[in-house]
């Protein structure tokens, strides 16, 4: 909205007009035009002619003459009642004639209702004159809001001791935009104007209605001067009886007008904070602010949870929702579980990112000296791989010992797992599938000739439509991708057993052998590498394996496994990968110091992500962000589209060992430091542990807890542990953090 201030025009300006006319719109529009073009041009000021007017200003002041000294003082009422009364709304500065337009503001004489009347009376056809009817008032009615007026006789009758009040004229600025004049042109719509000025109204109602159709004539442009020009020839009264309806419509409730569907996507624009504030406005913007699926987007959409899966997760148990993050309060009536699960999600963040907060710590020992080569975890347990051929599996909320995997004679060095069912890979060159309810290895797969070194699953995932419009789903069910130091992959049915009901009744280990040729779940080998795959990563019927050749290579297994694309570019060995499948793009990081980016369906190298001094060891990627680390001690965050350099994270003493981010924050370990950042601004938030005393093996967080496998130092022992921080205590548990967390919501 503009705030510039009026603007009044210099003395002795003549505003102007155009007078190109406008086409009226409808069924009215094409009787008007029928008529032969014969245009005069008009003030569009006037509606009468001015010899119409000087006869009318004769007539009147002749019958007020003959009335006599009875007559003038009701003449004198009559005639100050109706110079400010919702009849003027029609008054115009043609008293004076042309000679008067060179003033900027009508002249204080003006031509009420009751003289256009008795003019309009007089150029009649018939004749006729007005009805003494016409001129009878009804008792006072001081108006609050405009009325229509359809003839003199419903005019409110005020005494004489309110004229001079109605008299008073409220001055008005002047528009800001002055009338337009345009080159003088012979209008198309001069007939049509002719036709409505050549039948002379002979009532109220008829006047106002041809003023509407005169007024559909004039230029946008010009019509906040025509609506200026009425509202100058108003009393003061009356402006006042319309200020309550202007502001209502000014103050229109948009939200309301709109469609409930267009109201929520305009809420989709704003954030949490101010959703809370505008719901206060009314009840019908509460009621908006209170859709379920309004916070289900937002939560999303500020990455608190990033799939629908965990949301409905979470919202599965409302009742522990309520008892453990809402705010007991007696007005509370109704309830928005999405919008406390957002409640909790914020609150939870703001502890990660507030330095001052300490978390819940466990510490879980039991791995000796060893170095844990992999770590997943979740809500109910946390796995862990080890170099000592152990698989352990700890209860995340106490830390307890679950169940201890044993079966591997060599170091575990890949794992991953699916629901119920835990696949890991070997130095014993073993591929081994459990079942984490019960502890027992279901399948063991061979074959392999070197270390299982990384291994990755692949989910049914919709890859695209077929030609009659329907989904086409790959793989039909999930599928293993084991990366070895024999060069080759190998791709496996992952066996559901663990998941059937009966499943944990399963005690025998079946093995199954990839040179067998009656093998059930060996799919193919990927054959192409000539040295040992470090990386392997996929999604839908794409895989992309980064090898210590210095290539990647690209494979579809819609195809049979074929070998879509050898990827060349770098000059020495790759050690991470990571995909993006639906902008068709994949990552490599390799030893000589450069992230390239690919596009896998055209096979080209789109262009290098420069700026690490040493090797890139680690690439993670999210929609909006690619994070590498590197042996120079330092992480670097990339727009993965562009490729440009968002931010560059220094505050490590050595190499990065491990890292992960959510889109939110940055968890990075190296010796001695566990560092928290903030992604979207790239600095650092804080240190998670500060007792550490040697390295950080790996690290694995979500929202709600970060779990750490680091060595240090206790009772003159070096000793692996398992460290959780958790972040989730439940609000109403800690009833001084509450206040000050609702105080952080506001």
């Amino acid at each position: 909205m503009s705030h510039i201030p009026p603007q009044y025009p210099l003395l002795g300006k003549e505003p102007t007009y155009d007078t190109k006319l406008q086409e009226p719109a409808g069924e009215v529009a094409a009787g008007w035009l029928s008529e032969p073009p014969n245009y005069t041009p008009l003030l569009l000021t006037s509606c009468l002619t001015e010899t119409q007017l000087k006869e009318s200003r004769k007539r009147y002041r002749a019958g007020a003459a003959s009335a006599g000294q009875q007559s003038a003082t009701t003449d004198l009422e009559t005639h100050s009642f109706l110079a400010d009364s919702g009849d003027d709304m029609i008054i115009t500065d043609c008293e004076t004639g042309v000679e008067n337009h060179h003033n900027v503001h009508p002249p204080k004489r003006r031509i009420t209702v009751s003289q256009v009347l008795d003019a309009a009376h007089t150029a009649a056809p018939s004749g006729r004159a007005a009805d003494a009817s016409d001129r009878e008032f009804k008792e006072p009615v001081h108006p609050c809001t405009p009325t229509l007026i359809e003839s003199p006789t419903h005019s409110p009758k005020l005494p004489i001791s309110e004229v001079d009040d109605l008299t008073q004229q409220l001055v008005l600025p002047l528009p800001l935009a002055l009338p337009v004049q345009l080159a003088a042109e012979k209008p198309l719509a001069q007939t049509a104007l002719e036709k409505q000025l050549s039948r002379v109204p002979s009532n109220q109602a008829e006047l106002i209605s041809m003023i509407m159709n005169l007024s559909s004539f004039v230029l946008p442009q010009n019509r906040n001067h025509l609506v200026y020009s009425l509202l100058q020839g108003v009393g003061r009264l009356l402006l006042l009886s319309f200020c309550d309806v202007i502001q209502k419509l000014l103050n229109h409730d948009i939200l309301t007008a709109l469609p409930f569907e267009l109201s929520l996507n305009v809420l989709l624009f704003l954030d949490a904070k101010s959703l809370l504030a505008i719901s206060q406005v009314s009840r019908r913007w509460y009621s908006l602010v209170s859709n379920t699926k309004l916070w289900c987007y937002l939560l999303r959409r500020d990455n608190l949870i990033t799939s629908e899966a965990s949301i409905a997760l979470e919202l599965s148990n409302p009742a522990r929702l309520f008892a453990e993050w809402a705010t007991p309060s007696p007005h509370l009536t109704q309830i928005n579980y999405a919008q406390l699960l957002y409640k909790k999600r914020f609150l939870i963040y703001k502890r990660w990112m507030d330095p001052s907060y300490e978390p819940r710590r466990i510490s879980i020992a039991g791995h000796g000296s060893n170095i844990v080569t992999c770590l997943q975890h979740d809500e109910d347990k946390v796995i862990t791989g080890i170099e000592g051929k152990l698989i352990n599996v700890h209860l995340t909320q106490t830390g307890q010992l679950r169940t201890l995997l044993q079966g591997h004679d060599g170091g575990v060095w890949a794992l991953k797992y699916f629901s119920n069912t835990l696949v890991s890979g070997s130095t014993d060159r073993d591929v081994r599938v459990w079942n984490i309810r019960t502890g027992k290895c279901t399948h063991v797969f061979r074959g392999h000739t070197s270390t299982v070194r990384c291994l990755d699953i692949l989910h049914p995932v919709q890859i695209g439509v077929n030609e009659n419009g329907q989904p086409i789903i790959f793989p039909e069910e999930p599928l293993l991708v084991t990366g070895l130091r024999d060069h080759n992959l190998h791709v496996w049915k992952l066996p559901l057993d663990n998941e059937r009901q009966g499943g944990d009744e399963i005690t025998e280990t079946r093995t199954y052998d990839s040179k067998d040729p009656n093998n059930p779940y060996l799919v193919s080998i990927l054959s192409g590498h000539t040295q040992s795959v470090r990386s392997v990563t996929g999604y839908g019927n794409i895989v992309i394996s980064g090898s210590y050749d210095a290539t990647v290579r690209v494979w579809d297994l819609l195809k049979g496994g074929l070998c879509k694309h050898v990827l060349e570019g770098h000059t020495d060995k790759i050690y991470s990968t990571a995909l993006n499948f639906k902008t068709r793009r994949c990552y490599s990081g390799s030893m000589d110091l450069s992230i390239n980016v690919w596009d896998f369906d055209k096979g080209k190298l789109l262009y290098s992500l420069e700026g690490h001094n040493l090797l890139v060891g680690l690439l993670e990627l999210s929609d909006k962000y690619l994070v590498s680390a590197a042996a120079d001690s330092t992480l670097r965050v990339w727009d993965p589209r562009t490729g440009e350099n968002l931010s560059k994270l220094k505050g490590h003493n050595s190499a990065i060992t491990c890292f992960q981010h959510d889109g939110l924050r940055i968890v990075s370990g190296s010796e001695r430091m566990l560092k928290l950042w903030d992604i979207k601004t790239g600095k650092f938030v804080r240190d998670l542990l500060s007792d550490i005393t040697g390295s950080i093996w790996q690290v694995s967080f979500d929202s709600d807890r970060c779990v750490a496998a680091v060595q240090t130092s206790r009772n003159d022992n070096e000793e692996t542990y398992i460290e959780i921080l958790d972040f989730s205590t439940p609000l109403n548990e800690n009833k001084n953090l509450m206040s000050l967390e609702d105080a952080a919501m506001q």
